[in-house]
């Protein structure tokens, strides 16, 4: 079938109603995109309001806002009105909407539109069809109101809700314009901040690069203050809330405490407070009171500041002769007397300041810190001439301090005077015009001796010093110092240098002296004062000779006393038989062995008392042979009769044949049950403990035969002396004879 293109036109009454309903839903679109646009401006305001009061960000933060608004409200009113106004709306696509909204239309409509606009030719059968389709179409449509088509509510709701916005913005800026204005100027990013009722100041936290953090100690307790200010109409909040959060997450909220009850018009502030307690890790926190809220408060954990090292870089006063030292020291250090320092620390952390005090002075003493090491700083020590105990204080960079301050203790150590121990060897309390008198002992001085001397003061003339010339080695104990020669001779006038006679008395001391030099009074130290009474030689003589006498009378005792425990040996019976040649019983024999042990004991207690005491008096005689030497009144003969005849002696008896004695009597226990070997081991103690009397008799009579000799000195003395008495008694009574006749004449 051939097809002819005719011509079809759409009924006036579909064109109307199409192009009405067009119009229609671009208003539709228009108010909805209207609203939307309305809507998203008046949140983006609220919120930016809202943040911007709640938070106060800066001038960044707030670009970055403004600028997030402005591209939220354009896309808004791209997508919801320029998009949608501006967009081509078809006869087609009106049909459909028509269709879908009023089905009994039965697609008649959109068969006409799209007939209408076909670009194919059509046959006059299609023609008459779509003339009956299209009449029947405008039929229908003419009945439909297009108010229908739209559903009102949601655009309702819309514009409610942008009217609503747009009233508040009206309203806030008519009844708060004054904080309609400061908002403004916020928009315009000033830096002045919101008024607010409350007004809340955290102490000791200060912004830094945006940043409110206070550095505190490990482990250590933090108390907050929160000041609200009651100046300029601000009030006190009832409560003050402090909102944190720890490093590991973990949130929560609390009180602060209220400090007092401020005055309005008496007070500035009313402070409130808290305490965080025992810090180990970072806490980032908000403080909220009444309107206001500061928030990203932190407080960052840190080390204290803590000595890691200390040394004393001395000085030493020449006199000592030391090179300068380092010496490193924790706490204490000890230093000589006139030192001069340098303390050197070394701490953990880098330092802003140190604080170091004296409390002796109660001054502050100046701290130099490393330019080039912020961990190390120095102090100068002046002239150490006593204890010194400084505290330091650290601040680190940090700003935080040490706990408690550092005590750095300076310990004097004085320079002492010499010590001098000295003794008289082989002298005693009188000597003779011609004796030598040997000082032993020892010197010693902290920084050794630079010179030592012997005073001799003759009654209260001025003293005589002499130099002592051997304290190389004065450390070591009895060294012979020196000797101190009454009869010294002057080796340029070839005179005795001491005139002395009998019934003087000289004293002397020993005196030594240091290279201290740091005051004008040098340190000399002084051993004891030896009086010695200067006598005759006949006179020292006697006095000796009373010694002999004490000591032979000690001797004497002695031997008794050995005597009695020769016989306490003899007494030890080691035979199990009694004396009438029967056995004795097993009680007996206990009680005879439990004596004899005693017996034993008594012997042992004996000999070693008497080992002692027997070399005592040998040392007695030693010492006499000495002192008569020390006072040139010895002879060969006095010598041979107290040295080798008694002192050697008595010395084999104490240091060989009593210890002898003494092994043999300990052997006399273990034999008191081995009958084959007691009876001999009795015999040996029993014949030595007589070896030792024996040899004691001998050293006795040769004593007593010394006393004789003695007597005979004693008493030629005594003829001697009585006839000087005679002499001079002549001597006078011819002076008064010749006084007489002279008297006569």
């Amino acid at each position: 079938m051939s097809s002819v293109s005719l011509p079809f036109a759409i009924p006036k009454t579909i064109t109307r109603k199409v192009q009405w309903l067009r119009w229609l839903v671009r208003g539709y679109v228009a108010l909805e995109g209207i609203a939307a646009v309305a809507i998203t401006a008046g949140l983006a305001f609220w919120i930016a309001l809202f943040l911007d009061w709640s938070f106060e960000p800066n001038a960044a933060i707030r670009v970055v806002m403004w600028g997030v608004a402005i591209l939220a409200i354009g896309y808004v009113a791209w997508r919801q009105f320029f998009s949608r106004v501006f967009a081509r709306l078809s006869d087609t696509n009106m049909a459909l909407l028509l269709e879908r909204s009023f089905p009994q239309i039965n697609e008649s409509l959109v068969t006409t539109m799209q007939a209408a606009h076909s670009r194919f030719a059509i046959s006059p059968q299609q023609g008459e069809l779509l003339a009956n389709t299209s009449n029947q179409a405008s039929h229908r449509l003419a009945q439909v109101p297009l108010g229908r088509v739209f559903r009102y509510q949601p655009l309702l709701w819309k514009l409610l809700a942008a009217i609503t916005l747009s009233g508040s913005l009206v309203g806030f800026a008519t009844l708060r314009a004054e904080a309609y204005n400061f908002w403004l100027q916020r928009a315009a990013l000033s830096a002045e901040l919101w008024p607010r009722k409350v007004q809340l100041t955290v102490a000791g936290f200060e912004e830094v690069e945006g940043e409110r953090t206070m550095n505190v100690a490990r482990d250590d307790d933090f108390e907050l203050k929160v000041l609200a200010s009651l100046l300029e109409k601000h009030v006190a909040p009832e409560q003050v809330e402090i909102r944190y959060e720890l490093a590991d997450g973990r949130r929560g909220r609390d009180m602060l405490t209220q400090i007092g009850a401020a005055v309005v018009e008496q007070d500035d502030a009313q402070q409130f407070r808290y305490e965080f307690k025992n810090l180990s890790a970072d806490i980032t926190f908000d403080v909220i009171g009444g309107d206001d809220r500061i928030r990203d408060l932190r407080l960052h954990v840190v080390e204290r500041p803590q000595i890691v090292r200390t040394a004393l870089a001395v000085e030493f006063p020449q006199y000592l002769g030391w090179s300068p030292q380092s010496l490193p020291f924790t706490g204490r250090v000890e230093v000589p007397y006139g030192s001069q320092a340098i303390c050197q620390a070394e701490v953990n952390k880098p330092l802003q300041d140190v604080r170091i005090y004296d409390p002796a002075t109660k001054e502050d003493i100046s701290a130099q810190l490393s330019s080039d090491k912020p961990r190390q700083f120095s102090f100068p020590l002046t002239t150490i001439k006593e204890d010194r105990v400084l505290l330091v204080d650290l601040r680190d960079t940090d700003g935080v301090l040490n706990r408690e301050p550092y005590r750095l203790m300076i310990a004097l150590v004085a320079d002492e005077l010499p010590e001098v121990a000295v003794q008289l060897r082989g002298i005693g309390s009188a000597v003779t015009p011609q004796a030598t008198i040997p000082l032993v002992g020892t010197i010693v001085d902290d920084h050794g001796v630079a010179e030592a001397w012997i005073d001799g003061q003759i009654d209260k003339q001025e003293p005589h010093r002499r130099p002592l010339t051997n304290i190389a080695d004065t450390s070591r104990e009895n060294v012979e110092l020196g000797r101190y020669d009454l009869a010294a001779i002057d080796p340029q006038s070839q005179e005795r240098l001491l005139v002395l006679q009998p019934g003087q008395q000289i004293t002397l001391s020993a005196k030594a002296r240091d290279a201290y030099d740091l005051d004008t009074e040098p340190h000399v130290g002084s051993s004891q004062r030896f009086v010695l009474d200067i006598v005759t030689d006949s006179q020292l003589r006697a006095l000796l000779e009373k010694r002999e006498l004490g000591l032979r009378q000690r001797f004497e005792a002695l031997h008794e006393k050995m005597m009695s425990t020769r016989d306490l040996v003899t007494r030890i019976e080691l035979q199990s038989k009694g004396d009438d040649g029967q056995s004795l019983s097993a009680e007996e024999i206990a009680q005879r062995r439990e004596r004899d042990k005693l017996r034993v004991v008594g012997v042992l207690q004996n000999v070693t008392q008497l080992s002692y005491e027997t070399l005592g008096v040998a040392e007695g005689f030693e010492d006499i042979v000495v002192e008569l030497e020390n006072n040139r009144i010895d002879t060969e003969e006095l010598t041979q009769r107290l040295g080798r005849d008694i002192a050697e002696p008595l010395r084999v008896v104490a240091t060989e044949l009593m210890p002898e004695l003494e092994q043999r009597v300990q052997k006399i226990p273990d034999a008191l049950d081995n009958p084959a070997e007691n009876a001999k081991v009795l015999a040996g103690a029993i014949i030595q403990s007589d070896e030792v009397v024996a040899a004691m008799q001998r050293i006795l009579d040769r004593m007593l035969e010394l006393e004789s000799y003695n007597e005979i000195v004693e008493l030629l003395r005594g003829i001697v002396g009585d006839q000087q008495q005679l002499n001079e008694e002549t001597k006078a009574e011819r002076r008064e004879k010749l006084r007489s006749l002279l008297d006569e004449e």
